[in-house]
């Protein structure tokens, strides 16, 4: 099936999604706003039934936490995105991203399922494009949906993981915790390295080391503060002087 040319421009705006999420996450429905649930319905009219992507397995929510959940910006509905499937690509697909588990889920006729995985090469959602990594093309990286936050000649790529904590309150109560982790990978070469501080950054671009530095003093840098920031800009102007 080729790239969809169905007019459904008006999505964009009625998926609107309630603010009911965050804690009083719902095992039984999807949170969406009524704009949002005639949407869906369009979409699943005009395309969906007969779309190669709705043939995944079930999904259910998880269980709510303390703090946290196991999605995307603790994002737990779907929200139209821009997803390659097979080779092809589809507009508006209703999307949220399960990071904890590593899949993205869609929903056909109020059914939330799991898109294969396998068939998946790029999805763009909530002004991110994550792109699937295999394994087989890219050896040293653990196969998986990846961030992409910087592509030029060279690459910034950010794996989002979850972990659940469990805190001890008191003797008897214990209150469990989402939390978010991340790991930065830049592309040079054919290869990918592993960045998780400023020295493993500026040691991977060491031919420009000096000016690495100074351009991060002159323009006020703070690695720690946001390390996806400065790593996407520090690799953005090692490409710019390294012609």
């Amino acid at each position: 099936m080729r790239f969809k040319t169905f007019v459904l421009a008006f999505i964009l705006l009625a998926f609107s999604v309630s603010n009911s999420r965050g804690q009083n996450l719902q095992t039984d429905s999807l949170l969406y706003s009524e704009a949002a649930a005639q949407a869906i319905d369009y979409f699943n009219t005009a395309i969906a039934n007969d779309s190669e992507i709705y043939n995944g397995a079930v999904y259910e929510f998880y269980p709510p936490a303390n703090k946290g959940s196991f999605y995307f910006q603790d994002k737990n509905y779907c929200i139209p995105g821009l997803v390659r499937y097979n080779g092809n690509w589809y507009k508006n697909i209703p999307m949220l991203y399960d990071i904890y588990n590593d899949v993205m889920v869609s929903t056909l006729n109020k059914n939330l399922f799991i898109l294969n995985t396998e068939k998946i090469s790029d999805v763009y959602l909530l002004n991110h494009h994550f792109t699937y990594i295999n394994g087989q093309s890219q050896d040293n990286l653990t196969p998986g949906f990846y961030d992409v936050i910087y592509s030029g000649r060279s690459q910034v790529l950010i794996k989002r993981t979850k972990f659940i904590n469990e805190h001890v309150v008191g003797s008897e109560v214990a209150e469990t915790f989402y939390e978010d982790k991340s790991n930065a990978y830049i592309k040079k070469g054919n290869k990918y390295y592993l960045v998780d501080n400023k020295g493993s950054f500026l040691d991977t671009f060491k031919d420009k080391k000096k000016d690495l530095n100074r351009y991060m003093k002159n323009n006020k840098i703070d690695y720690k503060k946001d390390k996806e920031d400065a790593v996407a800009k520090l690799a953005a102007y090692y490409d710019s002087i390294n012609n």
